[in-house]
C-alpha cells in the first residue's frame, strides 16, 4: 500500500495485479484487501480514502464486464486505472 495526495485529499493505494488461473479469485483476493484496508484505515487515519489501483487493461478486459460493474458500484470501489506502458493514471473511478 502507498500513502499518496491527490487535490489535497490524503489517499492509500493498494496496487493489484490479477494473475492467478481464476480472475475472480484474484478479484476475491483484493476486495477482501481493499474492504479491510478500509475499514483499518476508518480507525487509524479516518481522513484517507482507499484506492485499488489497476492495469488499463485489466479494467476494460473484466470490470467494463457486469461482474466488474456490480463490484464497483456496489461496494463501492475506488479505482485508480493506470497504462503501464506510459506508467500514467489514465482514470480516476471514486
Amino acid at each position: 500500500m502507498i500513502g499518496a495526495e491527490k487535490n489535497n485529499s490524503r489517499i492509500a493505494i493498494e496496487i493489484k495485479e490479477f494473475r492467478a488461473k481464476s480472475i475472480i479469485k484474484d478479484l476475491e483476493q483484493a476486495i477482501g484487501q481493499y474492504v479491510l484496508y478500509r475499514l483499518l484505515l476508518q480507525k487509524v487515519d479516518s481522513g484517507r480514502d482507499v484506492y485499488l489501483a489497476i492495469s488499463d487493461t485489466l479494467y476494460e478486459d473484466f470490470f467494463q464486464e457486469p461482474i466488474g460493474e456490480l463490484v464497483i458500484n456496489e461496494l463501492p470501489l475506488k479505482m485508480i486505472i493506470i497504462n503501464l506502458q506510459r506508467a500514467e493514471i489514465t482514470k480516476w473511478i471514486s
